[in-house]
């Protein structure tokens, strides 16, 4: 494996650090709670106001759950909407197959045409309270609030000791290794968003949180993580904005093809991202898509992000106030037509009554049907009325705003263990790079021999979207990446990243490190590999081996640009 050169690890240590966005630390009792995985979606408007939108994942007792994260002064908070990441999801990248019969004759044998665009693309489509009695000397509460299920408290410290006593006193307790990833946002200003779940609230209320705040560039306070994150922690983050997104202080990855599981449909690629970024170092994200959120080609399943936020009708909700009871509520939800497949629907829904509706809104009979025994149960229509304005309807309509404000969106992703977390990552546009496309599409070239006929389902070539040939023998793939308790437990001769380069703000940015000419060279036969047939299927220079000089050709421009030829 080649490691980074020393300029590229210089750079890294020297970028600096701007305004954070949002970070987590989950703590209870006695030790933090594992964080298993961050969503993020951030923007930022040109008055310079960042917005961050957070999923929050936990699983325990809700009176063990806390969250506390360091933002910049003048922090505004809210709730986001459990549809947004849900929608949003669509944009992970889907790798799939389609399957081509090829003739195999012993005595006169093609490969086929190979289509490529090129190897390893990119393109392709506040009210002022106290919180737990008197504050200790050195910590202001700033402003504490109820927001939807969470206890939300604003603070800020003179020194991490101090913060740290009123986590105690209220309840974040952590451990004492926290203190010093802790330290330099106290001393740099930071104020602290600390949340707990209210007193009467499950941990199934618990939905994702929006924050708005000043700042320079979106960043994600990382570093304080490090004490409850697992190794690989998976970090999706999202970018609105008005071109790509890239990691202005973290490398980049181009993921190596021939590491993919295509034949299980990608699902290594968690694994294959987690690899590569370790080869940069364990600080590197790569780009899951890039381009215009409305308007995408790539997929025949894409939904317009738009749909996520439909408000809920003023009807549909006024029409849930008068009620007092689960019957009543069924056929409120009938004649006002509550959309039930709403998933925030659903959420406030199964919080509110003990066996909610079912989707059964086609009539009424079969709407009241669903509640079986429980249409005497007691509920009140008048406050889910209010919780779907505020915790549904806002949200959304504050979602519209910043979707229709920003029309190209990027899906960066990357994991990280613990020992990786040193540098808080943040983000800048590229406004020379290509857009990405989230679908990739291979090519499985199955055999059939012309001498009887047989197709051989357990041998075959899989052509990648750049062109590759990559064998499968006995139904196994050669050399895909999988990783365990995050370390790489098979590998083969493949490398997880094809390349390894540093994004600029302008031009196409600085490869470190070029994969490419030995990930060609180790696959230069396979499109010759023995068939089910028992025979070659080569047969002098085919097409592609001159898809390989091609690749060449290109890896060496790349190479030249790096160098500065």
């Amino acid at each position: 494996m080649k490691s980074l050169p020393l300029t590229a690890c210089l750079a890294l240590a020297a970028a600096p650090v701007q305004a954070m966005a949002c970070g987590g630390l989950f703590c209870n009792s006695a030790a933090p709670i594992v964080q298993a995985g961050e969503q993020i979606l951030f923007a930022q408007d040109d008055d310079g106001t960042i917005h961050m939108h957070v999923q929050l994942n936990y699983a325990g007792p809700p009176q063990d759950f806390g969250w506390i994260l360091p933002t910049p002064r003048g922090v505004e908070t809210g709730l986001s909407t459990e549809g947004l990441f849900s929608s949003l999801s669509q944009f992970a990248p889907s790798y799939s197959i389609n399957s081509v019969e090829r003739l195999v004759d012993c005595a006169e044998s093609d490969a086929g045409a190979v289509q490529n665009a090129g190897p390893f693309s990119d393109s392709g489509v506040a009210e002022s309270g106290g919180a737990g009695g008197e504050p200790p000397p050195g910590v202001l509460v700033v402003s504490r609030e109820v927001v939807g299920p969470f206890d939300r408290v604003i603070l800020s410290a003179e020194s991490v000791e101090d913060l740290r006593i009123w986590l105690d006193e209220n309840g974040y307790q952590i451990p004492a290794e926290s203190d010093e990833r802790l330290r330099p946002y106290v001393e740099g200003g930071s104020v602290f968003v600390a949340i707990k779940l209210v007193a009467d609230a499950g941990t199934n209320d618990i939905v994702p949180l929006r924050l708005s705040f000043p700042g320079e560039l979106p960043s994600i306070p990382i570093v304080p993580t490090s004490v409850a994150a697992t190794p690989d922690m998976g970090i999706t983050v999202y970018v609105l904005g008005s071109a790509r997104a890239i990691p202005a202080n973290y490398l980049h990855v181009q993921v190596n093809e021939a590491a993919i599981d295509w034949s299980n449909s990608g699902s290594n690629y968690f694994d294959v991202v987690a690899q590569a970024a370790d080869e940069a170092m364990g600080r590197a994200f790569a780009t899951d898509f890039a381009g215009r959120h409305e308007a995408r080609s790539d997929t025949s399943n894409f939904k317009p992000i738009s749909a996520t936020f439909k408000p809920i009708s003023a009807g549909s909700i006024d029409a849930l106030r008068p009620t007092r009871t689960v019957g009543e509520l069924a056929q409120a939800i009938c004649d006002g037509g509550l959309p039930m497949r709403d998933i925030d629907v659903q959420r406030l829904l199964t919080d509110v009554i003990s066996s909610p509706p079912q989707d059964g809104t086609a009539n009424c009979e079969t709407c009241l049907g669903c509640i079986g025994n429980a249409s005497d149960e007691v509920i009140n229509g008048e406050e889910l009325a209010t919780r779907l304005t505020v915790e549904v309807n806002e949200p959304r309509e504050s979602l519209k705003t910043l979707f229709d404000r920003h029309a190209y969106l990027t899906r960066l992703f990357t994991t990280m263990s613990p020992e990786d977390m040193t540098a808080d990552p943040a983000f800048i546009f590229g406004r020379d790079l290509p857009e990405v496309g989230s679908v990739h599409l291979a090519t499985q070239l199955i055999d059939r021999c012309a001498a009887d006929g047989t197709y051989d389902t357990r041998n075959f070539t899989i052509r990648t979207p750049s062109g590759l040939m990559l064998g499968v023998v006995d139904g196994e793939q050669a050399d895909v990446i999988r990783r365990e308790g995050g370390q790489t437990v098979r590998q083969g001769e493949e490398p997880g990243a094809a390349v390894i380069e540093q994004l600029l703000s302008s031009g196409q940015g600085r490869v470190e490190v070029d994969n490419v000419p030995d990930i060609v060279r180790r696959h230069e036969r396979s499109a010759d590999e023995t068939t089910g047939c028992d025979c070659s299927t080569s047969g002098g220079k085919t097409t592609s081996s001159l898809l390989i000089g091609l690749l060449f050709l290109m890896s060496r421009l790349r190479r030249g640009r790096r160098q500065g030829r």
